[in-house]
């Protein structure tokens, strides 16, 4: 099967020029071409993998690269689809934040996502343990929590902000990310792996 790189209503942002998500789209779209043409070349090296095995071994490590950057893309701008709403404190993904993190959640997250390196800042929603678990992945496939469905994603890559604000300005980066934000999404993402 080959995938397709999906279309995104995407308003323009504040604090995210146009520019910026136009080049962010095209590198999605990358991911997604890559991805494509890894997976087959699997099918042709396969047929003589004693001959491939270096060849292979390489190219399955970056299938999940590809693989990861695609889907935590579409994770990425599906939520700044339409237009920008408030957390509702009332839904079950405000209640749940406000039971786990009180009112300290985006000050953490945001914390994650000022780590150095290129990577995500990821929340995920454990339903064995009916908690949250926010993590760093690098790059964009090293240090997921195994099985754990994906509730917000944030891209902290340099491409993210450099256009916008330079080499240093990952903090304002975030802000304008927070601030674009539909946390609608947020909340029906929550609503279908929390149940």
């Amino acid at each position: 099967m080959q995938y397709e790189a999906r279309k995104f209503n995407l308003p323009s942002l504040d604090g995210i020029s146009d520019e910026s998500v136009k080049q962010h789209i095209g590198l999605y779209e990358g991911y997604v071409k890559n991805f494509n043409a890894i997976a087959s070349k699997l099918v042709e090296y396969a047929a003589d993998t004693e001959k491939n095995a270096h060849a292979l071994s390489e190219l399955i490590r970056r299938k999940s690269f590809e693989f990861d950057g695609m889907r935590l893309h579409e994770y990425y701008f599906e939520q700044f689809e339409d237009k920008p709403t408030a957390l509702n404190p009332d839904s079950a993904l405000g209640r749940a934040m406000s039971a786990e993190y009180k009112t300290y959640f985006q000050e953490y997250f945001k914390a994650i996502g000022n780590m150095r390196g290129p990577g995500w800042a990821i929340l995920y929603w454990d339903p064995v343990g009916k908690q949250f678990q926010a993590g760093f992945v690098g790059e964009q496939h090293h240090g997921h929590f195994v099985t754990l469905p994906i509730v917000l994603a944030m891209d902290v890559w340099e491409h993210c902000f450099i256009l916008d604000y330079g080499a240093a300005g990952k903090g304002k980066y975030l802000d304008a990310f927070f601030k674009n934000l539909n946390w609608g999404v947020v909340e029906r993402r929550f609503d279908a792996v929390a149940k």
